[in-house]
This record gives structure tokens, C-alpha cells and sequence, in this order.
């Protein structure tokens, strides 16, 4: 299983603690279908199932993503809050390795925006287009970056676009589970099946996972690494169609960062949504 880790690329002072803990995770997700979801377990098709990341799954796909987020500070007396967020579609092309899948991935639309007290700042995206990122995915949804694309400094500012796909696809149970059984990694990871449901493009299977971390790492603050406490949790459902993959997944994202020498917080509050949408990638 590849690493979720190699977090920990900051920039400098309050607001790097800021748009560090804002680009945790689309980290990865009560979940909308892609289609017509008809509401209702389907009886007799429920079986042990294992889902998997392969180069059937994600050949060649587009994905639809949403994310708004809130995020709040305080260092020293000063006190911020903020509003930030992002749509976009990412383009995903993966081929078979001896480790997993070779991912390659980029943003083929995008817009971010970052409100706060001095007002609303949306940035020009398309410094980002054009860029790639390659990666290892293994079969349960880890993935290890190895290139990740130029991302102009006012993208920065908002969301760490170098980490996004370390968080982007929903986990899977290595184990095949019944409707109602879970999975746990015992280091903080647990997945449940949940029911069946029916659709216009037939059986869904759905999960849902929760992931908890806990860790500490440094940060640079001129020329200085202050050591900072950082917690995440994330809560998330997937749709999963047999021979298609991950049609949809949606939920929520805590994650604190805590200077341990009592200079800061911060405290970002996230809900994600990405959609598969019909089609390959172009």
C-alpha cells in the first residue's frame, strides 16, 4: 500500500498556516447519485464485493468537482474568518504498473475564490492549465505523487493544488464486504458497505469511509520551522458500479493546525462533491 504522507510544503507565516490547512485533502466527500437514484435497496444483488482501482476503472475519465470550505484563524489577538472554494473538471488517464496504476492527471476547468474581510479575490487559473500530475495509485485508492503541475502563487493562496490528488480518491476496502459489514486499516481508516440501490444505469454499490489522522510536522516561518500540530477528519460516500468504477462521491472534511509554541490556529470546515461525468477524458 503506497503512503497518504509527504504532507508538509510550507511557505511562510500565518497565512501559509492557512493555505496549508486549506489544501488538506478534497481530502477527499449523505451522497447525490450521478443518475436517478430510485431510492431503494435492490434485493438478491447484494454480494461480497471488492472494488478496485484499475486501468478498466480509469482508463480514460472526467471527473466534475465542487468544493466549499470555511476557514477560521487566530494569531495572536488577530481573528479571521474566511470562505474559500473551488469548481472544476479533472481529466484522469491510467495505465497498468508493477506498483498499481500510472496516473496521469490535470484540470481541464477550473475557478477559485477566497472571501474574506477585505473582500472577494478570484484568481486567473490558467497558469495551471496545461500542467500534469503523475502519480501511483494502488488498488484501494493510495496514491504516491511523483510530479505535480506549476501552480501560480495567487493559486497558493487558496488551496495547495501540489497536494490534491493525495486525497482525491475515495478509499477502498482491501476485503470483500456484505451490505452492512465493515473494514478497518486499525490505524484510523474504517469503510462500511452500505445498501444497494438501483439507478438508470444499473446496481450502485455504496460505501461509505471515515478517516481520522493525527500528526505533527514543521512549518517555515522566515528562517526559522516552527513545529505544528495538525488533525484531520474526513467523511465521505462513494457510488461504485461493477466494470465502471466510482460513478460519484461526496462529504465532509475538519481539519485543525495548531502551532505548538501557543502562536496560532487554525480550523477549516469542508464539504466536497465530485460527479463522474459521461464520456472519457478528451
Amino acid at each position: 500500500m503506497l503512503s497518504r504522507r509527504g504532507r508538509g510544503d510550507a511557505g511562510k507565516g500565518a497565512r501559509v498556516a492557512e493555505r496549508t490547512i486549506a489544501g488538506v485533502g478534497v481530502c477527499r466527500w449523505a451522497l447525490l447519485p450521478l443518475f436517478v437514484v430510485l431510492g431503494m435497496a435492490v434485493p438478491g444483488l447484494a454480494a461480497a464485493q471488492t472494488p478496485s482501482y484499475t486501468d478498466v476503472t480509469l482508463r480514460c475519465a472526467r471527473f466534475s468537482e465542487s468544493v466549499r470550505g470555511r476557514l477560521e484563524s487566530a494569531f495572536g489577538s488577530a481573528r479571521r474568518a474566511e470562505t474559500l472554494g473551488r469548481d472544476g473538471a479533472i481529466e484522469v488517464r491510467a495505465v497498468p504498473d508493477s506498483a498499481g496504476l500510472a496516473v496521469e492527471a490535470w484540470y481541464d476547468t477550473l475557478t477559485v475564490f477566497r472571501e474574506g474581510p477585505e473582500g472577494r479575490f478570484a484568481p486567473d487559473p490558467d497558469g495551471i492549465f496545461g500542467g500534469r500530475y503523475l502519480g501511483l495509485l494502488d488498488p484501494q485508492g493510495d496514491y504516491l505523487s511523483s510530479v505535480t503541475p506549476y501552480v501560480p502563487a495567487a493559486l497558493r493562496d487558496i488551496f495547495d493544488f501540489s497536494r490534491i490528488l493525495l486525497h482525491f480518491f475515495p478509499p477502498l476496502s482491501p476485503t470483500p464486504l456484505l451490505p452492512g459489514e465493515e473494514w478497518t486499516d486499525g490505524s484510523g481508516l474504517t469503510i462500511w458497505r452500505l445498501a444497494d440501490s438501483a439507478s438508470a444505469g444499473g446496481s450502485v454499490s455504496r460505501y461509505r469511509w471515515i478517516r481520522r489522522e493525527d500528526w505533527e510536522e514543521g512549518v517555515g516561518v522566515g528562517d526559522s520551522t516552527v513545529v505544528v500540530h495538525r488533525r484531520e477528519t474526513e467523511d465521505g460516500r462513494v457510488q461504485w458500479r461493477a466494470g465502471e468504477g466510482p460513478v460519484g462521491w461526496d462529504g465532509t472534511m475538519e481539519a485543525s493546525l495548531e502551532f505548538t509554541n501557543g502562536a496560532g490556529q487554525s480550523a477549516l470546515t469542508q464539504e466536497f462533491r465530485v460527479r463522474r461525468e459521461p464520456g472519457s477524458c478528451r
